[in-house]
Order: C-alpha cells, then structure tokens, then sequence
C-alpha cells in the first residue's frame, strides 16, 4: 500500500520483537491519559493504535458507488452476508472479523453498543424502513464476526461510498485509512476513476501510500483487458499494482463450488495479495512507529490548547451540552426505543413460531426458516421425517403407475373381450398369451408396490416416535430464544443506567489534570529513551521529528493549573428503564402435533395381485 515496501529498514529482524514491547509502554501511557477527558479523542486514537498493533491486519475497500465493493466482499467470503442494494448502498463503515459466534455489534456515537443477530445486517446496512433510519443516524459502525478462516489472518472493512462533488476531491474519513494496512481501489470494468477520485488518491501518493487497483465486472465487459491497460497507463503511477476480477464469479463459485468459475473469477489473485500483506510484519511495525509520532503531535497541539481554555467553564459548557440538551436527549431516548420496538418484533416473531404449525409439512418448513431452531437433535428428526416423505412419495408414485399400466391394459382386454381383466378367462384366443404376460408383469408391480408400502409403514413408526421426543425439544429451542431477546433489552437498560452513573463522575474527573503532568514525565523517561534506541526501524527524519515533539510537549507547563471547583451537573438524562413486556402480550404459541396431524391419512391401498382363471 505505501512506499515503506521500497524503502530498506535497517535491523528488521529485531523489528519483529519490537512491536509487542511498544504495545506495552503505550498501554501504560493510555492508562494515564485515558484519566482527563479533555483529551478522550485523542486518547481513543492511541488506544486505536494500540489495538491495530494487537490485531490483525486490516484490509479497507474503497470506491464510488455500485462498483460493487460489496460485493467483492461476499465474494472474498463466499456467502452473500453483506446486502447489496443498487437502490440503497452500504450506509456504514463495516468491519468483517474473525469469530466463532456469528453476530453483530453495532457501535453507536454516544458509545452504547449493541448486539444484533446476523439476520438483521440488511436493517442496519441497508434498510429504507423508519427504525432502520433512526438506528443508522445513531451509528458509529459495525463490527461483524464470523466463522470464516480467511478472517483468521486479516480484518475487512465495507466502506461507506466515496463522496465527491464536481470538480473537487472525493471525501473519505482520513482517521480510517490511517489505521489500515492496505487499501483495495475499487473500480468497474469500463468506468475510469473520476477526476475526484483521483485527487485523493494523489493525495494518499503523497504521504507515501499507493492503494491496489482492484477492477472487478470483468466478466461482463468484453473490453476487460483493454481497460485496464489503459486505467494502468492513466494512473498506474498512483497504484501498487492491478488486478481484475469478477466478485459475482467468485461468489457464485463458492456458492456452486464451481473450480471453472472461480479460476475465471481471478480471486485467487486478490487473496494471494491479502496474504502477502498479512505476513508483511516488518511493515506493519514501521507503520505503527509512525502512527504514534503523528499521533505525539496531535497530543502536543491538545496540551498547548488546554492552558489557553478556562476549564471551569469548559466543564460546564461539556457536562450541559450532555446532560442538559433536551434535544439530544430525546434523540437519543428514540434510538432506545427503536432498538427495544426491533426486539420485541423478533420476541413476537419468535413466540409465534409454531402458530401456523398444523401439519408435519409446516414443521420442516418452519425449522428450516429458523436458524434458532437449528440442533444436532433437530436435524436428526428433520432426516427421519424428510425420509418418511420420501418413501410416501415413491409409494404413491409406484401405485400411480400400476393404476395406469392396470386400467390401460384393462380397457384393451375389454376392446377384444368385451369384459374387463377381472372376469377374464384366458384360453385359446391368440391375444391371450399377450394378456397373461401382461398381468405377470403386472403383479410384479403389485409386489413392488407392496414392499414399498412395508418401508413406509416402518418410517412412519420411526417418524412418529422422533416427532413426540423433538416437539418439547423445539419448544425449549424457542425458549432459549425469547430469553436471549429479553436479556439484551436487559443489556440495553444496563447500558442507559451504566451511562447515568458514568455522567454523575463527568465532572469529577474533568479536574484531573495531573494526570497530564504525569504523562509527560512517562515520555520523557520512558517512551523517548526507548524510541531512540538504535534498533528502531525509524530513519533519520523519524528521530528529529521526535525529538522536536517530545520537547515542545515538555515545554508546555501545566503544573500551575492545580484542581478545579468540582461541577454539579443539573443531570436530566433519561434513565428509566424502557419497558419491555412481552411475556403476556405475546405468550408462546405451543406445539402440540398429535399422530393424526402428521400422518399421512390419504395413502392409497395395495393393489389386489390378479389371479389369472383359464378356461378349461
């Protein structure tokens, strides 16, 4: 992604044990920080630092719209777990990691996070309903785990679209590309990149970073190859390099399990780069290191500021504009409710999960529709029954075909006879011979029909008996289910009386300015010495900005500023619990199938085997 991979670092082995001992001196210096919330901000970019140090590498995809990053993304995962929507594109920043259960947590702006089942990624992404709106207004972004061996390694990022008006450069969150280790340039095949586009990414060029161009829907454009050579000589000089792809191949592919169309895709191109980019440790350690001197000037400029501020009125002006803005709060209360009114949704949804349930049928489509009913003990019922099925199926398709065969034949024997097969006597007549063969044949049928009927006859004893041991089993799934839905509204309402108490200690800390002091002693004695060392991978103009910074920050006095008055705050921020009473407003819907609900009343009986009579 930057120009750190031309550049040679000196004692990069010993790079590699450098990082985690970083970590760890720039967690002590959060831990003091963290303490004045005058400097939360930037407090919150070092424990951003820190935390990209801890994980892995971050991927962040970027484009204008309907260049089908999401796309790209699903492909790379291959589910359609992120919704694509031509009409509504990805609304907030997304980050896709690794983890064992399957969920969401969406990060608000006020802090609150919340944690969301899978299912209602489109809600939060995508969604044009009213609580999808206000949830979004409300949104900070996204973190979606799943099980997924690729996220092992690597951490994706679905952006928002670029921004761009004419003529100027393309707006996108500058703290974003900051943390990321490399950058995926999304264009289309046959769409150059606009002249905004450009000028952010020469932009990036210039503070050393070069995205890779990544052309996807090369599928679809039969003028593929020529475009890209052309977007190469155009802006090839802005790029680390190109690739082509086609996520919908790459997708459908996984989906099909297609070899043809995943080589066709050129996927393995892109997640060949991933890696290449995953194992670049001496990279990432470099890129930290110059993180944290950015990040050393950011926190000089927020200690010369402090002293020019009256802190008292800062105080109050912060704890008013938290606690006393009525519109902020009502706002807020909103986002609340619209999170607990999704809940009860689901709650209601959930306790009606049976409601419509009268015939085995409506089961298996049911469980299937769920995926909270989804059990080893329940796919074994599934498997019992779908058999059941299955032989009552065949059974009923072999009858079907003996009726045919036995009334087709049957009208021919009375054509010649003038009688049906039933009085029939066979004796001379030279058309009996082909009527006897007929009725052997026949009868053979009537066996087959009568050895499929004992199978079905047995996989309903079977079906029966699992459906009597699973119906308290699904019953307790949908239990399990509508309590998880009640503990996070629980959840919810500990956050909101957690964000109260928080508030009354506001002012408390706001006088804390000694911690500051401390923090510039911990620089001086501890983090410079040690990024002075000589086997830091920093270069030479990476050591004089330190040592400019590090002075300017020990140039600024701010032992005289002593403790302030400690603030009452007029706390009128909503704190009562949101009520969430849905146990008698939506009772659980039974499931209570008894053995003439599932059984199948209409099979056909087994056809009588024919006796043929000769005459004498």
């Amino acid at each position: 992604m930057t120009n750190i991979d031309n550049t040679p670092i000196e004692n990069t082995t010993s790079a590699n044990n450098i990082l985690p001992q970083f970590v760890d001196q720039l967690r002590h210096l959060y831990g003091i920080i963290v303490q004045n919330t005058y400097v939360k901000d930037t407090a919150k970019h070092l424990n951003r630092i820190i935390q990209d140090a801890n994980n892995q590498t971050m991927i962040l995809i970027v484009g204008k719209e309907r260049v089908g990053k999401t796309t790209l993304v699903n492909g790379l995962l291959g589910r359609e777990i992120l919704s694509v929507d031509d009409q509504h594109p990805t609304s907030v920043n997304t980050f896709i990691r690794y983890g064992e259960q399957e969920e969401i947590k969406a990060y608000f702006l006020d802090g609150v996070v919340a944690v969301f089942d899978l299912s209602k990624l489109e809600l939060l992404t995508t969604g044009d309903t009213f609580a999808s709106q206000i949830l979004r207004e409300h949104l900070d972004y996204l973190e979606v785990y799943l099980k997924n061996d690729l996220l092992k390694s690597v951490t994706i990022i679905d952006s928002v679209s670029l921004e761009a008006g004419g003529g100027e450069m393309a707006y996108f969150s500058e703290a974003l590309m900051n943390r990321v280790d490399e950058i995926f340039w999304v264009l289309r095949a046959g769409s150059m990149a606009m002249d905004a586009e450009l000028l952010l990414i020469e932009t990036l060029k210039n503070k050393g970073v070069e995205p890779l161009c990544v052309i996807n829907g090369i599928d679809d454009e039969e003028h593929a190859t020529a475009f890209m050579d052309s977007e190469q000589q155009r802006i090839g000089h802005l790029m680390s390099d190109f690739i082509g792809i086609s996520a919908i191949n790459a997708l459908v592919a996984k989906q099909t399990d297609s070899h043809e169309l995943w080589q066709k895709s050129q996927y393995d191109q892109l997640i060949a780069h991933i890696h290449r980019v995953a194992e670049n440790s001496d990279k990432k350690t470099y890129a930290i290191l110059i993180r944290f001197l950015q990040w050393l000037e950011r926190f000089r400029f927020e200690l010369t500021v402090i002293p020019q501020r009256d802190p008292f009125q800062s105080a109050v002006e912060n704890i008013e504009k938290y606690a006393g803005d009525t519109q902020y709060e009502y706002s807020r209360y909103q986002r609340d409710l619209a999170i607990v009114k999704e809940y009860e949704q689901e709650y209601e949804q959930v306790a009606n999960t049976f409601k419509q349930v009268q015939t085995l049928y409506q089961l298996l489509q049911t469980i299937a529709q769920h995926d909270y009913l989804h059990d080893s003990k329940v796919e074994e019922f599934t498997e019992i029954a779908v058999h059941y099925q299955q032989m009552l199926r065949e059974y009923r398709n072999m009858h079907s075909e003996y009726l045919r065969e036995y009334e087709r034949l049957d009208a021919q024997h009375k054509k010649i006879h003038g009688k049906g097969l039933m009085k029939a006597f066979f004796g001379q007549h030279t058309q009996n011979e082909f009527f006897k063969e007929r009725v052997q044949k026949l009868n053979e049928q009537q066996e087959v029909c009568v050895a499929q009927y004992a199978k079905v006859q047995q996989a309903e004893v079977s079906m029966l008996q699992a459906i009597r041991d699973t119906q308290p089993f699904l019953i307790d799934l949908v239990k399990v289910r509508m309590s998880r839905i009640e503990q996070k509204v629980q959840k919810l309402n500990q956050q909101r009386a957690k964000d109260k108490r928080q508030l009354k200690r506001y002012a408390e800390k706001l006088n804390e300015f000694s911690c500051l002091i401390e923090a510039q002693g911990y620089i001086k004695e501890h983090l410079q010495p040690f990024l002075m060392n000589e086997q830091m991978p920093l270069k030479s103009k990476d050591i004089a900005m330190l040592e400019e910074t590090v002075q300017a920050i020990l140039a600024i006095d701010l032992s005289n500023n002593g403790l302030l008055a400690r603030s009452q705050m007029n706390n009128k921020m909503e704190s009562i619990a949101i009520p969430f009473e849905v146990r008698e407003k939506y009772p659980l819907q039974m499931l209570d199938l008894r053995e003439e609900d599932v059984k199948s009343n209409d099979i056909p009986e087994i056809p009588k085997k024919l006796v043929v009579l000769y005459e004498d």
